[in-house]
């Protein structure tokens, strides 16, 4: 192969390479609104596609508490509090989605808008979480999510 078709074989390489790339962010944020919409609806197993599901490797910071594993998040924090009739949810909203990607780790930064009641009591709440996602052969997951 000549110089010349070297170097074109290359460019087109790099250049598809980049347009990859630039929808990395749009998938990454797919993900997380695709997950937010699985909770939203209530729906943990939909959730479940969204992250590291298998042992220990998915992590929940919210609040002063601390989940360790998807299972441990899913039983002993989405599930109660889905079935509380406690708590009920009108919106549950994440948006502004800001992503850096380095290689197979991908970190989102957003914000959420809740407003939902709480014995009755009518609440709203703004905040913002950080999401660190893994690049898988099925996609990109979430391994981890902070909130504030």
């Amino acid at each position: 192969m000549n110089t010349y078709k070297m170097l074109a074989a290359s460019a087109v390489v790099l250049f598809s390479a980049g347009l990859a790339s630039a929808d990395e962010p749009t998938d990454i944020s797919s993900v997380l609104e695709s997950y937010s919409i699985a909770l939203a609806d209530e729906d943990v197993i939909a959730a479940q596609n969204w992250v590291l599901a298998e042992g220990d490797v998915f992590t929940v910071f919210e609040g002063s508490g601390v989940n360790i594993g998807w299972t441990d998040y899913r039983d002993h924090h989405l599930a109660p509090e889905f079935a509380s009739e406690d708590i009920n949810f009108q919106v549950y909203d994440w948006s502004g989605y800001s992503v850096q990607i380095d290689h197979d780790l991908a970190v989102a930064t957003f914000d959420i808008r809740m407003e939902y009641t709480v014995r009755g009591e009518e609440r709203s709440r703004d905040g913002h979480r950080t999401a660190v996602l893994t690049r898988t052969e099925a996609g990109w997951r979430i391994q981890h999510l902070h909130t504030s």
